[in-house]
């Protein structure tokens, strides 16, 4: 049994539905959790101690830990997924990102999306058929209404013909698993049976 990939995504999030100076409000918002943040700038090694040190926070104008920005930046732009990504073939770009405002925890924000522009046949379709380049510029605000996240994105986007058809391997054909990063002791063997292949076979040449 299979499944067309247009009936797994929305119906007005397809290439041609975006128009330059359309501007979407996202229909959620994402209250910021001290957890999330936390987290988050710890499994990074972010070692800026005014994430994640309360102590040290209380000295500062805002007087509690700031969320980390790639905390803010991927709410917001997730909020706005739904609406400007669901039919995303490839990200190309992200940038001109600012942080207007700190985020406290506790803030909720909300996402907001203008189309910038669009290219009907870019230079580069990363070998896609039947996809179209869209610019959005996004940004989020706090429950107070201050702008806390600016950035503008690049995306290749499916148009309404974009079919799976033909993408499919041939019956029979495995998919190879990715292959396992060498240790340090598989390495060292390998280099060494390199070695002693590359010696037998100038052995051998030298015979003829």
């Amino acid at each position: 049994m299979s499944t067309e990939a247009r009936a797994l995504t929305g119906k007005n999030n397809y290439f041609e539905d975006f128009t330059p100076g359309d501007v979407y409000e996202h229909a959620r918002g994402k209250t910021v959790e001290g957890l999330e943040n936390v987290l988050i700038t710890n499994l990074v090694l972010n070692t800026a101690q005014a994430h994640f040190n309360e102590h040290l926070a209380e000295s500062l104008p805002q007087g509690h830990r700031i969320t980390f920005g790639g905390v803010t930046a991927s709410i917001v732009i997730g909020l706005a997924m739904q609406d400007t990504g669901e039919n995303a073939l490839e990200e190309l770009s992200l940038d001109k990102v600012r942080f207007r405002v700190p985020v406290l925890h506790g803030d909720t924000l909300y996402a907001f999306t203008e189309v910038v522009a669009r290219e009907e046949n870019p230079s580069d379709t990363r070998g896609y058929r039947d996809a179209g380049l869209v610019h959005f510029r996004h940004w989020g605000v706090n429950q107070r209404g201050e702008t806390v996240f600016e950035g503008e994105r690049r995306v290749l986007i499916k148009r309404r013909a974009f079919r799976t058809a033909g993408l499919e391997l041939p019956e029979g054909v495995a998919v190879q698993a990715p292959r396992r990063a060498p240790t340090a002791k598989r390495a060292r063997a390998k280099a060494k049976a390199g070695r002693t292949r590359v010696t037998a076979a100038r052995r051998v040449r030298k015979g003829k």
